[in-house]
């Protein structure tokens, strides 16, 4: 138990601090970067719809609150000072680019107080299921990683065909959203590798979309179809094993 207490905070906050910082490098890339021009900020964001979908707005609400305090004490208004200047710099001078260096800069800065959140291991910051999963849990939780493969097929995908995949998708994800407490009850029923697997899948959609931009990576459908399985499988098989232990 005083292993749960010191690790689970600081695996918690850890995560916030790679969404966070993976967030602002694809939000900022697409916004300064030459070949991103036709790209709106929807690829940056998809991921958020998953998370919003499997755990319902008003839990994530609830965890945002809960992290607020400690956020904000480690300088977190600050920290999004330059990525605040960064995406004004482009809203005023439209058709800036500037050096891809500037979103990691701030990327880094908007995740280091996450950072110091982890570091500093709070307990009250753990996520523990408080009831075993049911089948509405189980297919809400199946449901989640097929949306993660969507949404890497919807950035790494064909350009048209992704975009309006994406629209759909986010759509209908924001809808499952509004549940109680999202179509997979993650609040509830989630352990800490359904989290992490969660966690991977969006890194993978935001890698695909920087990659989809900046390289000819996904010329090859071979690679799309890696990225695809890549994003959802982990999930679904963090599914398979409740199933499994629930026989």
């Amino acid at each position: 138990m005083p292993r749960e207490r010191t690790l689970l905070p600081t695996v918690v906050g850890a995560l916030a601090a790679t969404l966070v910082g993976a967030f602002v490098l694809t939000s900022g890339l697409i916004a300064t970067q030459h070949a991103f021009r036709f790209e709106g900020q929807l690829p940056a964001l998809l991921p958020f719809f998953a998370w919003g979908a499997a755990a319902g707005v008003g839990h994530l609400a609830n965890l945002g609150r809960t992290l607020l305090p400690r956020w904000r004490a480690a300088w977190g208004y600050a920290s999004l000072v330059p990525y605040a200047a960064l995406m004004m710099s482009v809203a005023v001078v439209p058709g800036l680019e500037l050096p891809w260096w500037t979103a990691l800069v701030a990327a880094v800065c908007a995740a280091a107080p996450f950072g110091v959140v982890a570091l500093r291991s709070d307990p009250s910051l753990t996520v523990t299921p408080v009831r075993d999963a049911d089948d509405a849990s189980l297919r809400g939780t199946f449901l989640t990683g097929v949306a993660l493969m969507l949404l890497a097929y919807a950035v790494a995908g064909p350009a048209v065909a992704g975009a309006i995949l994406s629209v759909l998708l986010a759509v209908a994800l924001g809808i499952a959203a509004m549940m109680t407490h999202g179509m997979a009850r993650a609040s509830r029923t989630w352990r800490m590798r359904h989290w992490m697997a969660l966690t991977w899948g969006s890194l993978v959609i935001w890698v695909s979309a920087i990659l989809r931009g900046l390289t000819t990576f996904f010329d090859d459908s071979w690679f799309v179809f890696t990225v695809v399985v890549a994003a959802g499988v982990p999930l679904i098989l963090c599914n398979r094993s409740e199933v499994r232990r629930h026989g």
